[in-house]
């Protein structure tokens, strides 16, 4: 529910009140960008230090208070009266919504569950494509019918309903203890302080081996994902192509997202990091030298692949490398990298095209740089497992 919920943090659903802000305020298209991307990369050093919070206090009580300031960004935003309030608004959106709801889902996804813990961050994390299929035509049709400001009150009382509620009466201690029984309930929690710094995280070599994919992947999907239109038509395809595109992408990315939690339960998560990355390098090459609106599909559908199968991937990865005790504190640390990505991606694509450079440009760039973060993601695989490959493959050049 809270990763669904996100959606209304996210890039693709406040995009569609950014024509209304910009008649109502006499904004451009370059101001409110500005906005946007300064509240992003704000929400983004927040991160760090609001998340790691989940490591010393109660789920319940974290999620109450990153609740409450999802509603005040949300209420807040709908009464705005002048250029100001926006800016702010995205802020509290950006940091409640895309950065702590994602980031509470999947921390107790991995605290509590060991055994299958593949399984519930994938479940978890089927929120993001639900809301990205279901969410923009709602969204879209209640804007047209009652106005943009009362869409953002029902987009409150949702989430005040379905969060707070559920918190509330649902969730009981009993609920709050590792799958293996190795963790610790909430209440014990509250009586233990957790300290670790996010600087030796930063140091380790773990962080290195993660950081380059966490950091590009929200780049380039968010980067791709901005410029849509302008690719369309640089291809000479029908606009109506992005709308499928986008269907089969969520479908795509919601089969990968189940694919991967019972593989990575059986196999670990680092089995998989080398790999999970190959059918983006392949989407970008369709996309790249593909000529026939279909390829928009395919592109669409590899991606999707990738995105679903590395968040589960990733999210596991980050347990195996660092354990379940300061899971709160690890995750804040990416998500804010992740968080930054995405504000960085469309900026650096921005320039690269308005310098002159062609799509071509930026397929190939995007490309050159995945076949490089590929090669090094095989560090993640055990050197005992690396022996094993090589001799079974000498095995079978002897014969």
């Amino acid at each position: 529910m809270m990763t669904a919920l996100s959606s209304f943090g996210q890039t693709f659903l406040l995009a569609l009140y950014i024509p209304f802000l910009i008649e109502e305020f006499a904004l451009s298209n370059g101001l409110i960008s500005t906005f946007y991307g300064v509240a992003t990369i704000a929400s983004a050093a927040m991160l760090p230090k609001v998340g790691k919070l989940i490591d010393t206090i109660s789920l319940k009580k974290f999620t109450l208070v990153t609740t409450f300031l999802f509603l005040v960004a949300l209420v807040f935003f709908s009464f705005a009266q002048s250029w100001w309030y926006i800016p702010i608004a995205f802020l509290g959106l950006r940091l409640a919504g895309q950065g702590l709801y994602s980031h509470i889902a999947i921390t107790t996804m991995s605290r509590y569950f060991v055994e299958n813990r593949g399984k519930a961050i994938s479940l978890a994390s089927l929120g993001h494509p639900l809301g990205q299929a279901v969410l923009p035509a709602i969204i879209l049709l209640v804007i047209t019918q009652i106005g943009w400001r009362e869409s953002l009150w029902i987009n409150a009382s949702l989430v005040a309903v379905i969060v707070t509620g559920y918190t509330l009466f649902v969730v009981k201690p009993k609920h709050l203890v590792s799958e293996s029984m190795e963790g610790i309930s909430d209440a014990q929690k509250d009586k233990k302080t957790v300290k670790v710094r996010q600087r030796d995280i930063m140091k380790s070599k773990a962080f290195l081996l993660l950081a380059p994919n966490i950091f590009f992947i929200p780049f380039a999907i968010t980067g791709l994902f901005f410029y849509q239109f302008p690719i369309v038509e640089f291809k000479g395809w029908s606009v109506g192509v992005i709308a499928a595109g986008l269907t089969a992408y969520a479908i795509s990315s919601t089969v990968s997202i189940l694919t991967a939690g019972p593989l990575i339960d059986k196999y670990r998560a680092r089995t998989f990091f080398p790999f999970y990355l190959i059918p983006f390098l392949m989407g970008i090459f369709v996309i790249w030298f593909g000529q026939s609106p279909v390829t928009m599909y395919v592109y669409m559908v590899l991606i999707g692949l990738s995105t679903g199968f590395g968040n589960a991937t990733i999210a596991a990865l980050q347990v195996e490398f660092f354990g379940q005790k300061y899971i709160g504190t690890v995750r804040s640390l990416f998500t804010s990298l992740m968080v930054l990505s995405s504000a960085v991606g469309p900026a650096l694509y921005g320039i690269l095209l308005d310098t002159g450079f062609s799509f071509d440009v930026v397929f190939g760039v995007t490309a050159l740089i995945l076949v490089l973060i590929i090669l090094q993601s095989f560090r993640s695989i055990p050197k005992y497992s690396r022996a094993k490959w090589k001799y079974k493959l000498r095995k079978r050049r002897g014969k």
